[in-house]
Parts: structure tokens; C-alpha cells; sequence
């Protein structure tokens, strides 16, 4: 868990606004969540969980067993089968806020985890698919993206090369899929019983990666067997998605598989310089809501705002800052007259004004005398007379940090 000071509370709170916009213009409607939830709940979405990856705790007065969330999507499933039960479909919902999970990486300690997503229930297939890219497309842009792939998969794809093979074997499976060892993952399935077309084509699998390039090999492995279906749908997305120009780069990925047990349909991941992990992954998860009562085909995603501000960086799109200002002299109207354009201000101390104002990021002083009134940028100190009197202050000032900023000086 960590705190965050004023910078990165600020820049993380921006990006959020700026998704949760983005969200809003598509028509999703924002929900909030319990922090806590029941782990039965948690379970019922994600399977059972081992001790290793929640963070459990019983609730003293009742004795129930309740966890920090991991994710919100099976918040989401309860929420849509019980008090959204009776509205019509599609149900459009995001959401923003931190979910926990015991990470292992070395590199990244934190459990706490930034989050901002959406879930579209009620809309199947390749029109659903097609919109949850058109919004996650659509927020990397709104956050400030420019430069970023889409990686398109299909979970139907591996789960159809493996049917027949028990869970234990499948998951073994699964794990060198993910490595993309194609010595140790024929190795397992053959062990496990795949033979023929199907171990072929999963031994393949690890190689279709690209642009168009993979539709060929894959088609001439994959149309006559089990996968044929999962893969015209991918095809059928992956086209779409190309008409409709969703992303500076548009890729397909047929060894992408993540949780089997979980995802039913098309996934995705977005992906642009820096971080080194998805930006913003999801896909289609139409058995989810059967677990909570209510069979609805579902699909999300969620950004992770601590990947998406590392991208930012790398890309030198940083948020700049507000404008704050420190007032020395100033009495109250001088400082109503500047919240009432909307600057953010606040009376200067006695003394060490600059070094105040440095230390907590204030951009600029508003010097007062008795005659006249002047705005120092504290960057470099660059100083511009302003009105003294109260009624045109505001105004003026407003005028001087708006020719600023667009000639980026501030």
C-alpha cells in the first residue's frame, strides 16, 4: 500500500477524469463500489482463490468472510444480477477505483492497485467486441496517447485445441502457451493426450503473432478443426476494428490465452512504450453473469492508471501543471476576485514567500502593495503588471495565465 503526494495525487486524479470522460461520451454510467467484499462473492466470479492471492478477514459481527477486492468485475455481476436485474440489456457501467492483489514481481511491489474500467452487459459477439474497442481505443486517447497497439486474441481458440483434456492438464498446458515454449508446450500436451491437427496446431500457435501476415498459416491450420469458429470470429473483429482505424497499430495474437476458465471469447490488450505490461486488457466473459443468476453475455476491460501515467511519461506527455497562485497583501476581495475566475489561490505567509511557494507548487505570486499589483512566475521569476483594483484583477490575470499556457511558458 502507498501514499501519494501532491504531484502524483494530482496527475493520477486528471487521468482518472480523463477516462472516466472518455467512458461517459460512449454512454457508460459510473458506478461505486465496496472497497470489502464478500469473498464468497469474489469466488464465485473468479473460481477459488488460493490463500496466497487474497487478503482475507472475518467480519466480527456477523462472522462472514470478506476480502479487499482483487478486481471489480464480479462486483460488477453482482450488482447487475441483483439490483440492475430488471433493466434492460445493454447495460452500459464503469468505474474507477483500487483493487488489491499479492503481486510477485520484483519490480513492482505495490498491492494497491489503480484502476478505471467498464463493462458492457447485454451486447454479444462481435458488436459487443467491437464497441469495448471503440472505448478503450477511444480513453487512450483521451488520456493523451497517441502511439499504442492493440493486441487482439481469442480464449475460444486454445480452449477448443484442448477439449477433452482435464483441468490439471490444461493448465499445465496453458502455462508454456503463455511462456511461448513450443518445445515444453508439445511436450505437455502430447503427455496430456493431444494428438494430430490439434497438437499441430497448438505447437503453431506461439509463431501467430502479426499483422495480416497471420491470417494465412492460421487458417490453413485452424478451419477444419475444433477452433475454426473462435477464429472466423477473431478474423471477423480483427477486420472491424481495421475499417473502423481503433488503433495506431492493430495486431493478432492466437496464443493469447490468460484464465481459460474465465474469458469465453475475444480478448485484448493495449500496449504502447514504457511500462513493459498491458496498458489496458479485457475481452468477452459471457459466463460470468450465469455465476450470479443471470445468463447475460458480458465484456470489459480495465486501465491500470500507473501503467497508463508510465506510458505518458515515456512519451512526454506529461500533465502540466494548474495554474496556483500565492498572494502576498492579498485581503479577501483580492482573492474572491480570483476564485471567481477560477484560479486557484491562497493567501501567502509572512514570510519566506518563495521558498512557500516552491515547496508546495505554487506557479505563480500575486505581489500586492497599497498602489499597484503584480504576477511573478515563480519559474523564473518574469513579473507582469496587473490592475490593483479588485474588480479587473481577476479578470486580468486570467488573461495573462491563458497567453501563457498557449505559448507554453507556463
Amino acid at each position: 500500500m502507498r501514499d501519494l503526494l501532491p504531484p502524483e495525487a494530482r496527475e493520477q486524479a486528471a487521468l482518472a477524469r480523463r477516462l472516466l470522460d472518455a467512458f461517459a461520451l460512449h454512454g457508460y454510467e459510473l458506478v461505486t463500489l465496496p472497497v470489502f467484499e464478500y469473498a464468497a462473492v469474489i469466488e464465485r466470479g473468479f473460481g477459488t482463490l488460493g490463500e496466497d492471492q487474497l487478503l482475507r478477514f472475518m467480519e466480527p459481527e456477523t462472522g462472514a468472510v470478506v476480502a479487499l477486492r482483487p478486481d471489480m468485475t464480479a462486483q460488477i455481476a453482482r450488482l447487475a444480477a441483483t439490483r440492475l436485474s430488471k433493466a434492460p440489456d445493454p447495460v452500459r457501467l464503469c468505474y474507477q477505483g483500487s483493487v488489491l492483489r499479492r503481486r510477485r514481481e520484483r519490480a513492482r511491489r505495490q498491492r494497491q492497485i489503480p484502476q478505471a474500467g467498464i463493462e458492457l452487459l447485454g451486447l454479444p459477439g462481435v458488436t459487443g467486441d467491437l464497441e469495448i474497442l471503440a472505448v478503450a481505443s477511444g480513453a487512450a486517447h483521451a488520456a493523451g496517447l497517441e502511439d499504442f497497439a492493440v493486441d487482439l486474441g481469442h480464449a475460444g481458440i486454445a480452449s477448443a485445441l484442448l477439449e477433452g483434456v482435464p483441468a490439471e492438464g490444461r493448465a499445465e498446458i496453458v502455462e508454456a502457451l503463455g511462456f511461448r515454449d513450443a518445445v515444453e508446450l508439445g511436450r505437455r500436451a502430447e503427455r496430456h493426450g493431444v494428438r494430430g491437427d490439434a497438437l499441430a496446431a497448438l505447437r503453431a500457435l506461439p509463431d501467430l503473432h502479426g499483422g495480416d501476415e497471420v491470417w494465412a498459416p492460421a487458417e490453413r491450420l485452424l478451419t477444419s478443426g475444433p477452433a475454426r469458429a473462435c477464429l472466423k470470429e477473431l478474423r471477423e473483429l480483427f477486420d472491424a476494428a481495421g475499417r473502423a482505424s481503433l488503433a495506431p497499430r492493430l495486431l493478432v495474437d492466437l496464443a493469447e490465452t490468460r484464465d481459460l476458465d474465465y474469458y469465453t471469447g475475444a480478448v485484448f490488450q493495449l500496449h504502447a512504450v514504457g511500462p513493459g505490461r498491458a496498458l489496458c486488457s479485457g475481452g468477452r466473459y459471457d459466463g460470468l453473469s450465469a455465476r450470479f443468476g443471470r445468463e447475460r453475455p458480458a465484456a470489459g476491460f480495465a486501465f491500470g492508471l500507473d501503467e497508463v501515467a508510465w506510458a505518458l511519461q515515456a512519451a512526454g506527455q506529461l500533465f502540466a501543471p494548474l495554474p496556483r497562485l500565492l498572494v502576498t497583501n492579498g485581503d479577501d476581495p483580492v482573492l474572491a476576485a480570483l476564485r471567481s475566475c477560477g484560479i486557484a489561490c491562497a493567501a501567502a505567509p509572512p514570510t519566506e514567500v518563495l521558498a512557500h511557494a516552491r515547496s508546495f507548487r505554487y506557479t505563480h505570486l500575486v505581489e500586492i502593495t497599497l498602489t499597484t499589483a503584480t504576477l511573478v512566475r515563480v519559474a523564473d521569476l518574469a513579473r507582469e503588471a496587473l490592475p490593483r483594483d479588485p474588480r479587473a484583477l481577476g479578470a486580468a490575470t486570467l488573461a495573462l495565465l491563458q497567453h501563457e499556457r498557449s505559448e507554453g511558458t507556463a
